[in-house]
């Protein structure tokens, strides 16, 4: 969320150049948008990649108060990767929805005067 406010920030002229030119609100909301989920599929895709080396290795967790171990095996399967790539896409939505809103929500003028 912090980088769209960021990019919102830092584009202001170019939204109200875009408004300018006749794009509604609802089609830089959307541009926005789309771009926070673009990115978020890249992370949730960079992230899956970067697990699959993990994958069948087995770890285990020791306690000191009952001298004992416990064992366990990464299994990255592909349902589990769906689903990460699934929960970048929600948090792609809602890190991308207010910055996305307040970019489609900035006046012509205002944007313009921006830097």
């Amino acid at each position: 969320m912090n980088t769209m406010y960021a990019a919102v920030a830092r584009r202001a002229r170019e939204i109200g150049t875009l408004r300018v030119l006749g794009f509604s609100r609802g089609s830089i909301l959307g541009s926005f948008l789309l771009e926070s989920l673009l990115l978020s599929v890249l992370g949730g895709l960079l992230g899956c990649v970067l697990v699959l080396p993990l994958n069948n290795i087995t770890t285990g967790i020791g306690s000191f108060v009952t001298f004992s171990e416990i064992s366990f095996n990464f299994r990255v399967s592909p349902e589990i990767m769906a689903a990460g790539i699934a929960f970048a896409l929600v948090m792609g939505t809602l890190g991308g929805l207010f910055p996305a809103r307040s970019a489609a929500k900035k006046e012509i003028l205002t944007a313009l005067r921006d830097m």
